[in-house]
């Protein structure tokens, strides 16, 4: 029998960028996202939304073969590209947003991209497919490794409360910016009205307000992606055998990012000139 675990995948946005622009691979081109989430359907995994995921963890209903899809900072390509993947692919995805940064430059790639976040009625639109969930990501990115309760639970309480009143239903899903989170804070996102809370990078495990997330990049294979899907991939990316394959393997998953970096520089170079936006400030890099 095929073993299915559970696993909260995290993104960020979709698009083709020169790996020069993008050091930390926050964007996936869009064909990897689809590739990725096919490689899942084979496995026979199902997809839901994060509310529903929490729900079955709470209530302690299995979780085996449960696949959540989530977004974090809400890119404009989560209105533009997004929507149509999720058709094409039937299933849902739930989407981290700031409100407090609604319609601003996508903070932590660089300006000439033209890349931003999305705007108030683009949000309002994805909020009203039905294969959307929103979540909270804090009102501006507001990173909480250091917080203490009350300040966690002040912040959380105040973006839940925004998007409520803006998209007129309930948030339940939230976010921690840069996967960052103090003790304090699981306590604080279950006392802010939350049912679950995820985390990024090596951090978090399977309780409800620090729940773990992979997230693939543009340089993984189908090994890596197997690999974090399986949950085994934190356990294993240090071993002397895993770093020897990465170090062979380094060159060709390299020019791989070389030509697509190549192929984006361009297409920008074909699009036309970014609109322009005040810079934005203090925010942390969302990784």
């Amino acid at each position: 029998m095929i073993r299915r675990p559970p696993v909260i995948l995290a993104y960020h946005g979709l698009a083709r960028v020169a790996r020069t622009d993008d050091p930390t691979s926050l964007m996936v081109p869009p064909e990897e996202f689809v590739a990725h989430v096919r490689r899942l359907k084979r496995l026979g995994y199902r997809f839901v939304h994060q509310r529903e995921l929490a729900r079955r963890l709470t209530a302690g209903e299995s979780l085996a073969g449960l696949c959540s899809l989530t977004f974090d900072d809400g890119s404009v390509d989560n209105v533009e590209v997004l929507p149509g993947l999720l058709d094409e692919l039937d299933v849902p995805a739930t989407v981290f947003v700031c409100p407090g940064l609604l319609g601003r430059p996508y903070p932590w790639l660089p300006g000439h991209l033209g890349i931003r976040l999305m705007d108030r009625d683009e949000l309002l639109t994805v909020a009203a497919n039905p294969r959307f969930e929103i979540g909270s990501h804090t009102n501006e990115h507001m990173l909480l490794g250091d917080a203490t309760e009350e300040e966690a639970y002040a912040e959380m309480r105040s973006s839940r409360e925004r998007l409520e009143d803006l998209l007129g239903r309930e948030v339940v899903s939230f976010a921690y910016p840069k996967g960052l989170y103090s003790p304090a804070c699981p306590p604080a996102a279950r006392r802010a009205g939350y049912t679950s809370a995820v985390t990024t990078g090596m951090r978090g495990h399977w309780r409800p307000f620090a729940l773990q997330r992979e997230s693939p990049d543009a340089l993984d294979g189908p090994v890596t992606f197997y690999l974090k899907v399986g949950g085994v991939f934190r356990r294993v990316r240090d071993r002397a055998v895993v770093r020897l394959v990465r170090d062979v393997t380094r060159p060709v998953r390299h020019r791989a990012a070389r030509a697509s970096s190549a192929a984006a520089q361009h297409d920008a170079r074909l699009a036309p000139a970014p609109r322009r936006y005040p810079a934005p400030n203090r925010l942390g890099d969302p990784r």
